[in-house]
């Protein structure tokens, strides 16, 4: 099936033409104040501007900051600011802080479409870069230089050019442990040439391997990823050291064992808190015994000092039999390492202990065929879930694009192999900004338009406490974390149950932008309250977001978070993980076109949620997935998750196109599944056997239910009568809608109810278990009521399209003493019913470039016209839903007379022709930048300003002569 990408957005708005206007009507005069419903206007050069300026258009300011505080105070809802930015390069020192009232009710955009970049990032000119075999050998014995014989044979050295950072100036960064669950840290600096992100020296070289792929990492033995791994790097005495797999939380051995939710059986609840992450940086490593492509030719040798670690902290980082198990704690560091021999800070970076969450952890040293690490892995290390690569290594910098910087004993010189052998005519510079380009705390009614932001070690644009925020038309990339953050999440990690997002504000809107090379995610959209279900109706719609989540995992495209807020109209593409994460109530991922995701992880969807009973309302519909990644899903509805609804979308080139993990009420109704091997499969918390209790996740998944729906005394995570109420009222009144009308209503949630020992109100146990218990605890209570929290009763997949691939595979669990066999059919009706298998998608009906479907053809015939005309309503083909905009030339320029024709006028001509010029002004300039603007649109506006032009250029009378 084709695939459109969306037109690019005209960078200019109608407030800002107005604003034009009306800094022509005003003149050379500085912006002080202006009359109500006035615009004040600055304009910003960094060509031509003095911050010593009136800045006006003669006379502009050169930075963004002179003419944020030049307005400050001044503007309001009626009275509107504008900083009209020129053309050109705005390196920032510090970021752009907008905050209250006095920065409120301001729009930040490029003039008149003109280029405007706004970076961190050091320029790196090429009088700066040596070739390394220019070199003479007196300048190579300097000590800067020693690490350029790690580059030891003419392969290595041909082509490599030097920066000398320390002797200009640039700060070389720090490279910092990051990693799923980790509070995250600034990214080290990163090389930008020509606008495309370079690679930090690698081995093994490559990004485009699929999932199974060996050529692109280095592998224990492959199996969960059912790859054949060639055992490159395998754990040494992994029982020994942090107990196995299936005791693992009990063992208290790694971070992910020391998180609150996994310590909650310990005895003594003062053992039952989070350590911190510092803490948890101090748990017991990694150490591999090497082989494959790591051993040959003695390779990893190269990759950290020779030496067996001294271990100073003899234990004390487990628990129980595990209490004593030594550790690599702060081994003591190897002084006066060979930098000519050896690597000097080597990582190795990817999955060490699962498949679908990264990590990095530092090599320490080698010995013998064991290479030791620094800094604990999440989970245990195993040698079925290891995929790594070895980075920042200068020996293994041998393809053009690879980088590394010398930070060793403060050498601070940058080592690049340039495209092409020369960095002649290159854009080269290095991020080194850590710091947001903008940054909204409180203000009302900003707009940031047309500007492009580029070269930030955090993320680029952070909102706080915004309101009616837009970014519109921006091209933000090369940034370290995500390009815009709406709100900001907890520290803790997201299976907690205090995970959230606060200050998310409400009505902010992101559109029309081009985000892009991102090494975390797109827009986290946080906002509303899960408490009293407040919206926070924060948008992103009508963006282009590619090849994000290149430094992290869980950094999708579109982070919803809170309540009521909405990722539609998208083009999402190229990425190793996720694209979408919900972790929130009355979502909408609508329209969207999701093309080449989840390429480098297992275990995972393009759209994912999970972990909470109460993450109800959320709506998946009108999408188009284009190859899925591995065996992953299009939709995946992890732990519990419930309230979902997915239909009228396109699933093509995937492994499943959705994941129903023992949930309530989730719905996968009236979707097209073409290519895929199969529309949906399940687990089930009763495949892991009828006594097994708690279930998996028990803390976490009785603590989100008990934050609203159920009140509990004394307990962490209780709600209120009055919550549970409000509650109850917005999922069963019917007043809430999904985008098509269909009423938002589950009224099974005033029944559902945690298993429970009736004398004592606590959660089921195995102990308290019995098929026939009259305790509260019984079969017919905890595993057969389709209001217990652990059946996933209500679930449906019905009217599925299936085109060359296989239905819905249900699991099963069978239960014995009475013998029973369970499976998702026995709490709904609905599984695999109404499946259509046509021959072809020309068999369908289905057009493979609109996506719609003819009156005649399978569908048609099986589900009926009035089903057809629905799916043609609603769905699309290019992930925008508006069709192909028109040219507006000829409307910009009758906008650019007009504005003219008011500008020489000053005050002359008569006031109402006036006022009907600005209006028609105002109009026109807004269907210019609509996005669904049609050509007659364009032209019907085009017509009407330029008769209001001709009806006011009559009533001017003529200058008098000078």
């Amino acid at each position: 099936m084709a695939r459109k990408i969306r037109p690019a957005a005209r960078l200019g708005t109608a407030a800002a033409a107005l604003a034009l206007t009306f800094g022509a009507m005003l003149g050379a005069g500085a912006p002080a104040s202006a009359a109500a419903g006035e615009d004040l206007v600055v304009y910003v050069s960094d060509t031509d501007g003095d911050d010593a300026n009136p800045g006006t258009r003669g006379a502009p300011l050169r930075t963004i900051a002179a003419a944020r505080d030049a307005l400050a105070g001044k503007t309001s809802a009626r009275s509107r600011g504008t900083v009209y930015v020129r053309g050109g390069e705005y390196v920032l020192d510090d970021t752009i802080s907008l905050a209250g009232e006095d920065h409120s009710w301001v729009t930040y955009s490029a003039y008149r479409g003109e280029q405007v970049t706004i970076t961190g990032s050091h320029e790196l000119p090429a009088d700066g870069w040596r070739k390394l075999t220019d070199l003479g050998a007196d300048e190579l014995a300097l000590p800067q230089y020693t690490a350029h014989e790690r580059l030891d044979t003419a392969a290595l050295r041909d082509g490599a050019w030097v920066y000398d950072l320390g002797a200009q100036g640039v700060d070389p960064g720090t490279l910092y442990k990051n990693g799923f669950n980790w509070v995250q840290q600034p990214f080290a600096p990163e090389l930008v040439v020509d606008g495309s992100l370079e690679t930090l020296a690698e081995y093994p070289n490559g990004s485009s391997c699929e999932t199974t792929d060996t050529a692109c990492h280095l592998w224990g033995t492959g199996d969960k990823w059912k790859a054949d791994g060639p055992h490159d790097l395998m754990n040494v005495d992994l029982i020994d050291r942090f107990g196995a797999q299936g005791h693992w939380e009990r063992s208290g051995t790694t971070p992910r064992a020391q998180f609150e939710d996994k310590k909650q059986t310990l005895p003594d609840p003062a053992d039952r808190d989070s350590w911190s992450s510092e803490r948890m940086r101090t748990m017991t490593p990694s150490i591999f015994t090497v082989g494959g492509r790591a051993a040959e030719a003695d390779r990893y040798q190269r990759w950290a000092p020779e030496a067996e670690p001294v271990v100073d902290d003899l234990g004390g980082r487990g628990l129980g039999e595990y209490a004593d198990v030594p550790v690599q704690l702060d081994p003591r560091w190897i002084e006066d390492i060979d930098s000519s021999r050896y690597e000097t800070e080597a990582w190795l970076s990817g999955y060490l202990g699962n498949n679908y969450a990264n990590d990095m952890v530092r090599l320490l040293s080698w010995s013998a065929d064991r290479l030791y690490a620094k800094y604990p892995s999440m989970y245990i290390p195993q040698d079925e879930w290891t995929k790594v690569k070895v980075v920042n290594v200068l020996s293994e910098m041998d393809a053009a694009g690879e980088y590394y910087i010398d930070r060793y004993q403060g050498h601070d010189v940058l080592y690049y192999v340039p495209d092409g052998g020369t960095v002649a005519g290159k854009s080269i510079s290095l991020m080194t900004f850590d710091k947001n380009f903008f940054r909204l705390e409180g203000t009302t009614g900003v707009t940031l338009r047309g500007l492009a932001m580029t070269g930030s070690l955090v993320s680029g644009v952070q909102l706080l406490d915004a309101v009616d925020t837009l970014i519109d038309g921006v091209e933000i990339s090369n940034v370290s974390m995500d390009a815009v953050r709406i709100g900001r999440p907890a520290d803790t990690i997201t299976a907690m149950p205090d995970y959230e997002t606060f200050q998310g504000g409400r009505g902010n809107v992101v559109q029309n932008s081009y985000l892009h090379d991102l090494g975390g995610g797109g827009v986290l959209l946080g906002g509303g309250d899960r408490t009293t279900l407040e919206r926070g109706d924060n948008v992103a719609r009508h963006n282009e977001i590619a090849r994000f989540s290149k430094l992290a995992t869980y950094t999708p495209a579109g982070y919803l978070y809170g309540v009521g807020n909405s990722f539609e109209h998208n083009y999402v593409h190229d990425a190793p993980h996720m694209a979408v994460q919900i972790m929130g109530n009355d979502m909408k991922v609508n329209h969207n076109h999701f093309y080449d995701l989840v390429k480098n992880a297992g275990d995972q969807g393009v759209v994912y949620t999970g972990r909470d009973y109460t993450f109800l309302g959320n709506e998946v519909a009108y999408n188009h997935f284009e190859r899925i990644g591995g065996s992953n899903d299009a939709f995946y509805m992890d732990d519990g998750a419930s309230g979902m609804r997915f239909h009228h979308n396109v699933v093509q080139d995937a492994h499943s196109g959705v994941f129903f993990q023992s949930g309530h009420s989730n719905t996968a109704n009236d979707n097209v599944y073409v290519d895929v091997e199969r529309t949906g499969h399940d687990m089930m918390y009763h495949q892991k056997g009828e006594t097994s209790l708690p279930i998996s996740n028990a803390w976490v998944v009785h603590s989100r239910f008990n934050a609203f729906l159920d009140v509990r005394e004394g307990e962490k995570y209780s709600a209120t009568p009055e919550t549970v109420a409000a509650w109850h009222e917005h999922y069963t009144s019917g007043e809430h809608t999904y985008s098509d009308g269909a009423p938002i209503v589950y009224p099974e949630i005033t029944r559902w109810y945690v298993p429970r020992v009736a004398a004592t109100g606590e959660a089921c146990t195995a102990a308290d278990y019995a098929t026939d218990a009259t305790n509260g605890c019984s079969r017919a209570t905890v595993w057969d009521s389709a209001d217990s929290l652990y059946a996933p009763a209500r679930i449906e997949i019905d009217h599925s399209v299936v085109i060359g691939g296989d239905e819905y595979r249900a699991g099963s669990a069978t239960f014995s003493a009475p013998s029973a066999t369970y499976d998702l059919a026995r709490w709904s009706d609905k599984i695999n019913t109404n499946v259509v298998r046509p021959a072809s998608v020309a068999d369908a009906g289905l057009d493979a470039d609109t996506l719609k479907f003819s009156t005649s053809g399978a569908v048609a015939a099986a589900y009926g016209e009035a089903w057809v005309d629905t799916w043609n309503r609603h769905v699309t083909t290019d992930g925008t839903g508006r069709p192909e905009r028109g040219d507006a030339g000829e409307l910009w320029a009758a906008v650019d007379r007009a504005e003219r024709v008011l500008a020489d006028a000053g005050e002359r001509g008569a006031p109402p022709l006036r006022e009907a010029l600005v209006a028609e002004t105002r109009s026109a300039t807004a269907v210019g930048d609509a996005t669904d603007a049609t050509q007659g649109d364009l032209d019907a506006a085009t017509a009407d300003l330029e008769r209001a032009t001709e009806r006011f250029e009559r009533t001017v009378p003529p200058r008098r002569p000078e």
